[in-house]
């Protein structure tokens, strides 16, 4: 087995699949009326993982970070990723927290909690860090008691390519990103396609996702069998242009009709 190596650290892997595509000046995620770019995103997080080592996280350490989807949750996942600790994704509503070594939450949630605030605070003036070399196996992240490599993520976004995934696509996916299917959905898949995803942590009721899609012209719902069955019993007369292509992910076929209501194709898994 190869030793460590930066090179083998999942957030690095993620700056330089940018650097080789020439993805840095390219939008990554729309928060509200913000767009911040594939660049952006990769310089915050190395911003973010100095900042965190200056608070105590130590390589393996576990961190729990408990946002809404927003860039702070990704800056922060991304910088504990980046340092060789185990980011712990939880609910933010949630009554208590994953067991962590620290928490990047709301204050008075955790002993050793660092604020969303505080980081974004000092996130102009941090230096960057280098990434943790690491060995492919190692822990990176984990859900639902469940914890991922740094090379897992790649292979999930294999498993959508013959989606067709584009450069100048807008997602928005029904799960939300503590999931295991919303991370993959809003995190990885568009930083390994240069695409763009919508960081919204609204309620998923069938006309806010149809007002989100609307607002940033989405063009790929990545949604849920679940979702997709309430549409069907909702039927409701909400405009989901302009999406080209939904994903449906799920055991239930898509209900039919769906297409109809949606205006696009819907394809599963």
């Amino acid at each position: 087995m190869p030793g460590p190596s930066p090179d083998a650290n999942l957030a690095e892997v993620l700056r330089q699949w940018t650097h080789a595509f020439g993805w840095s000046e390219r939008a990554a995620f729309l928060c509200g009326d913000d767009v911040y770019t594939h660049g952006e995103v990769h310089r915050g997080a190395a911003r973010v993982a100095s900042l965190l080592r200056a608070y105590g996280v130590a390589p393996g350490d576990r961190v729990a970070i408990a946002l809404p989807g927003s860039m702070e949750l990704v800056w922060s996942f991304l910088g504990v990723v980046r340092i060789g600790a185990v980011a712990v994704l939880a609910d933010p509503d949630a009554s208590a927290l994953p067991p962590a070594a620290f928490a990047v939450c709301m204050p008075g949630r955790h002993p050793h909690t660092i604020t969303p605030v505080e980081l974004i605070s000092a996130l102009p003036a941090a230096a960057s860090a280098d990434p943790h070399p690491v060995i492919p196996d190692a822990p990176a992240y984990g859900q639902h008691a469940a914890t991922y490599a740094h090379r897992d993520p790649e292979e999930s976004y294999l498993a959508m390519e013959p989606f067709g995934l584009r450069e100048n696509d807008v997602l928005f996916s029904v799960s939300k990103t503590y999931d295991p299917v919303g991370l993959r959905n809003t995190i990885f898949l568009p930083l390994f396609t240069g695409s763009c995803a919508i960081l919204d942590s609204r309620q998923r009721s069938i006309p806010l996702v149809a007002e989100g899609v609307r607002r940033h012209r989405a063009s790929v719902l990545l949604s849920t069998s679940a979702f997709l069955g309430r549409l069907a019993a909702e039927r409701p007369q909400g405009d989901f242009a302009p999406l080209r292509l939904a994903v449906s992910q799920g055991t239930a076929p898509p209900p039919s009709r769906v297409e109809q209501w949606l205006g696009c194709p819907v394809v599963t898994p």
